[in-house]
Order: structure tokens, then C-alpha cells, then sequence
């Protein structure tokens, strides 16, 4: 019987029986970490140790390994599949660590791209009216989410008046005139 672990969207939430048949021993020696990982042994697949991003051990195996995620602390599995993907697809180095669920991945990856659009909205003095309206909006997430901690840049922003019919561009027209 195995934990419930974060599903993955790709992977699932149970380890991943390959059909290989590697002795324990083979695994452990096949990269220095799983020594001290919670590795399932049935999962293991062979490496393509010529696609890895390596200085002096490549991994020569990989394993569905059982973590426990950094930020939500819930058990999640790093899969065999998901790691031969990240070392010879990516080329991530192969020292390189999951070390948050697949969830908790994906949602500080939305943050960024939050904070990216916040940023922009933000540096942008001729916003039309829908960009005013979304950068409130991004605004009001990011303070939710604890990414903006200044509640009177927020209400600040919050209380932005939305001009009519502003038409981009008009605000430097208007400024040549004067």
C-alpha cells in the first residue's frame, strides 16, 4: 500500500512499474544520491548517459523517488519518467533536485508570470481602460497571495479611476499641447 502522494498531471500518483529487472545494489550504485533517497526499485529504467548534463557522475539509472515537498510539506513522487525528461530532454544537471510537488511548481510558475504582467502593467503610464481594470486585478492576487505586502500600494491601485473612451496614446497628445 503506497502513501497518497500529489497526483502529477502526466505521471499519476503511484509509482511507475517499468518491467526492468535491477537489484537494488545496481540502483544505489547507479548515482551517489539514491543511497539516502526512498527509491522504488520495479520503476527503474536505463539512461541515456550521452544526453546528461554531467560533470563527474551521470546518472546511469533513474527511479520514481519518493520526496516530500519543500513548500506544502505533502509526499510526491519524482518520477523515473519525469527525471529522464529533466536530465536528457531539458539537460538539467543531473545534481539538479525536485524539490516541490508538481502543484506547488505550477502555482509559483503562475506567480511569476503574475509578477511579470504586474510589472509591466504597472511601468505603463498610457494603459487603456482594460489594462487599468487588469492590472487592479493582478494587483488584488498578488496582495491574496502575499506577494505584494503593502496594502496602500494595493489600495492605491485599487482606486484607480477608469477614464472613458481613453483611447491609447491620447495622455502624450494631450501633454504636446500644453
Amino acid at each position: 500500500m503506497y502513501k497518497e502522494y500529489v497526483v502529477h498531471p502526466r505521471y499519476g500518483d503511484k509509482p511507475m512499474y517499468s518491467g526492468n529487472n535491477y537489484s537494488r545494489d545496481e540502483i544505489i550504485n547507479s548515482f551517489w544520491s539514491y543511497r539516502r533517497d526512498k527509491i522504488f526499485q520495479e520503476t527503474a529504467i536505463p539512461a541515456n548517459i550521452s544526453n546528461q548534463n554531467y560533470s563527474i557522475c551521470p546518472r546511469k539509472l533513474y527511479v520514481d523517488i519518493e520526496k516530500s515537498c519543500r513548500q506544502c510539506k505533502r509526499p510526491f513522487l519524482f518520477f523515473a519518467m519525469e527525471q529522464k525528461y529533466w536530465y536528457e530532454d531539458l539537460h538539467f544537471y543531473v545534481d539538479a533536485d525536485c524539490v516541490k510537488c508538481v502543484e506547488c511548481r505550477k502555482k509559483e510558475q503562475s506567480i511569476k508570470f503574475l509578477m511579470i504582467e504586474y510589472e509591466n502593467l504597472l511601468k505603463n503610464n498610457d494603459r487603456t481602460n482594460e489594462q487599468t481594470k487588469r492590472l487592479k486585478q493582478v494587483a488584488l492576487k498578488l496582495f491574496q497571495v502575499g506577494y505584494i505586502t503593502n496594502e496602500n500600494k494595493v489600495n492605491q491601485i485599487v482606486s484607480q479611476r477608469v477614464q472613458p473612451n481613453k483611447v491609447p496614446g491620447t495622455r502624450r497628445l494631450c501633454r504636446s499641447y500644453r
